[in-house]
């Protein structure tokens, strides 16, 4: 039906998920408009325009009466991203964004609109109804539920790809280093070094009970002070240089029981590869 209304109309808000044309497409819509006159329905839901927004405004623009049409099925979600996905030019990130944001809005809807569902409620289906790969929905799921706004609108407006925004909310993760494979060593020689380390460590302490009580008897004599605070420095020193063996020690053993652990690995491989020689 055509409706004379002069009021502007306000955008639904699954209407806005779609960015705004450019100038020159705007322009283009325009000289269509206004030289072949309006072929498709401007489509309406509840006071507010559903799909149609670019044309509403150029007609409006053009001082032209829109034809609109109340939208009276169950599914206007299903509907706009049905009738806008394939005609707009959106890239991969822009449409599997847009999918998941109109997702989103159905869901926070659920609770007064019960039969407003898109049936997009896995990452599977939505990546179906967007046409991208499984893994780029993921992605836009995320920049969804944890993106602020601005930043999922630069997306959608194609201002921003992704992958770069979803690089904007994760932080780099910190890798630990994986232990490194060491040359095997008999087990006398290991034995000998660690307990090398160990006394290296028990002298150490012991010369911090010696220093705990030279520093008693320093401190009755004004003219050794500063010494004092040096002693106390390198004390401080000892004690890091102490934590410091104990985690050599313990890295040691752990490159030990990782060069083991690949020596009876190639043992094995070895002995099947004989086996199946030999058969």
């Amino acid at each position: 039906m055509t409706e004379n209304n002069n009021q502007p109309m306000e955008l639904h808000p699954l209407c806005t998920y779609f960015p705004r044309m450019s100038e020159d497409e705007f322009n283009a819509l325009k000289d269509n408009l206004q030289h072949n006159g309006q072929t498709h329905p401007i489509y309406t839901l509840d006071g507010m325009i559903l799909d149609g927004g670019n044309r509403y405004r150029a007609l409006s623009e053009l001082g032209i009466d829109p034809v609109m049409i109340e939208y009276t099925g169950s599914n206007p979600t299903q509907f706009i991203l049905s009738s806008n996905l394939l005609r707009r030019h959106l890239t991969q990130g822009q449409s599997a964004a847009i999918v998941s944001a109109s997702q989103s809005w159905v869901n926070a809807q659920a609770a007064s609109h019960s039969g407003n569902t898109a049936q997009l409620d896995t990452a599977t289906a939505r990546a179906k109804q967007s046409g991208v790969g499984h893994r780029t929905q993921q992605l836009a799921d995320k920049l969804i539920k944890e993106a602020p706004a601005e930043l999922v609108k630069e997306v959608i407006d194609g201002k921003k790809s992704l992958n770069k925004a979803i690089k904007e909310i994760s932080p780099p993760k910190i890798v630990a280093p994986k232990p490194v494979p060491v040359a095997e060593e008999s087990q006398e020689t290991q034995s000998s070094e660690t307990v090398g380390l160990n006394s290296i460590v028990d002298e150490q302490q012991g010369a911090d009970a010696d220093n705990h009580v030279m520093l008693k008897v320093f401190e009755s004599d004004d003219s050794v002070s500063e010494s004092i605070d040096e002693v106390n420095k390198l004390t401080e020193l000892n004690k890091i240089l102490n934590v410091r063996i104990n985690e050599l020690v313990a890295e040691k053993e752990e490159a030990i029981k990782t060069a083991n652990y690949w020596k009876d690995k190639f043992l094995a491989l070895e002995a099947e590869l004989n086996q199946g020689i030999t058969t």
